[in-house]
């Protein structure tokens, strides 16, 4: 009986050692996911600096030929276009392979109209995506030493480039 207390104690402790370390790595999935929970948290504060703080001084879609500086300005227009700006993602799938990772996004981004746009000011709508359509984007990201790091802190993600974006308009 003393034995089998013994033998489920060392079990009980070893379960609880590998659910507290388990919650104190965190995976390149989880940094990637809290990356974009940070940008759509920035889009929503209509802070450009952090939105752009993960896009890598090369970024670039080249469909539409658009590099950092293009994105910020276009990201500005954004902020220019509506007030009360929200992101809703539907669909978030990542793909890490070593220093690398693909995201697939599906998401809305949603706003109150201002500006010259008379007809719509102050009306609540889609800004990018519908109702039943998804805007959808594929962005490629890279593991960055601690030099290129945001910050200063630790090897962080930056978004290299996308290869898809469709409003869903």
């Amino acid at each position: 009986m003393k034995r089998s207390l013994i033998v489920l104690a060392v079990i009980l402790a070893a379960v609880g050692l590998f659910l507290g370390v388990s919650r104190l790595i965190v995976t390149d999935e989880e940094r990637i996911e809290a990356i974009v929970k940070e940008v759509s948290q920035a889009i929503a504060n209509e802070d450009l600096a952090g939105c752009m703080r993960h896009v890598s001084d090369d970024f670039v879609y080249q469909p539409k030929h658009v590099n950092k500086a293009r994105l910020a300005a276009h990201v500005q227009q954004i902020f220019a276009r509506a007030d009360d700006l929200k992101v809703t993602i539907s669909q978030l799938e990542i793909d890490v392979e070593g220093e690398s990772a693909t995201i697939t996004l599906r998401f809305r981004l949603l706003g109150a109209y201002v500006g010259r746009m008379d007809q719509f000011v102050g009306k609540r709508g889609f800004i990018l995506g519908e109702p039943l359509k998804a805007a959808r984007a594929t962005l490629h990201l890279s593991k960055r030493p601690r030099t290129e790091a945001p910050a200063g802190g630790q090897a962080v993600w930056m978004l290299d480039r996308a290869t898809e974006f469709n409003p869903g308009l």
